[in-house]
Parts: C-alpha cells; structure tokens; sequence
C-alpha cells in the first residue's frame, strides 16, 4: 500500500475523501514506512485508543507504534487488505484483515510458522488532519484458534 502525503489542515473541516486517505495512511504503515516518524504526523498528541491491542499497551500514539512493531515484527510479510471503508462526518469506519504468516511473537504467543488471517472492524474519528480517537473489534477467538492457542471446534 503506497500513498501520497496528505495535507494537514488546521481550523477547518475535513471532507470524508481526505479523512480517509489519512485513515489509509496508517493501514499502509503495517507493511511499509517510517512507524515513529508518520505515526507522530498522522495521530493527535492526545489520540485515545479506547481498545489497546495488549493489556500493557502504553497510551496514545506510543501505543500505535508499539503494535505496529509487534506486527511487523511477529508477521513481517503482513499484508492489510481494507474490504470496506465509510466515512461520515469525523468519523471513518473501515473492515479490514490482515493476512501474513506467523514468524515472530505475536500477541504473546511464539512463532508457529502458520499463516493467519484477522479480521477486524474499526472507527478512527478524524479531526485537523490528525487521529484523534480509535474503536476497535477483532476476531480474537478467531485469531488465537489460528495462532493455536485455543482449540478449534470439532465439527459433527
């Protein structure tokens, strides 16, 4: 995922094509970029994440940063496939799965060598060109029957 730099404005509105092309912007940082350097430009000093990926997530931008790295780190092949993405207001709303092959520690959990593919639904709310607040909901059963840490159903 490529994407220009986006102008960031102060003291006026945004409309929704420029609210989701900085949206855009963060998804991309998955597989490519400068983490500390375009998570500062894109997230609000004060940007609240009111669901952090880890209990010890810090707050604010570090904590994008810092999953960010975790995900690199434990699928570096990830790929970020956006299925949907409906902006309104502040507020975009984006459906997307991250799909890469499980080759570092993950969520706490060592490398398996499998391949995953998560899902997840999530609400940035945009304001003077910058992340200002994020909602997420993932998979998470989902994803740790793929990872192997809890087992998969058996079917009839």
């Amino acid at each position: 995922m490529k994407h220009g730099k986006q102008r960031l404005r102060r003291g006026e509105p945004m409309s929704a094509e420029e609210n989701k092309e900085i949206v855009r912007r963060l998804w991309a940082l998955f597989e490519e970029g400068n983490i500390d350097e375009q998570v500062d430009e894109l997230l609000a000093p004060d940007y609240v994440n009111h669901s952090p990926g880890t209990a010890d997530q810090p707050a604010g931008p570090e904590g994008v940063k810092a999953v960010l790295g975790m995900f690199r780190g434990g699928m570096p092949d990830a790929k970020v496939r956006i299925d949907d993405m409906i902006a309104e207001g502040d507020k975009v709303a984006v459906r997307y799965t991250i799909e890469g092959t499980h080759e570092g520690n993950l969520f706490g959990v060592p490398p398996t060598g499998r391949r995953v593919s998560i899902e997840s639904f999530t609400v940035e709310r945009v304001s003077e060109g910058r992340i200002r607040e994020h909602w997420r909901v993932t998979d998470t059963l989902d994803m740790m029957q793929q990872l192997g840490t809890v087992p998969m159903p058996e079917h009839a």
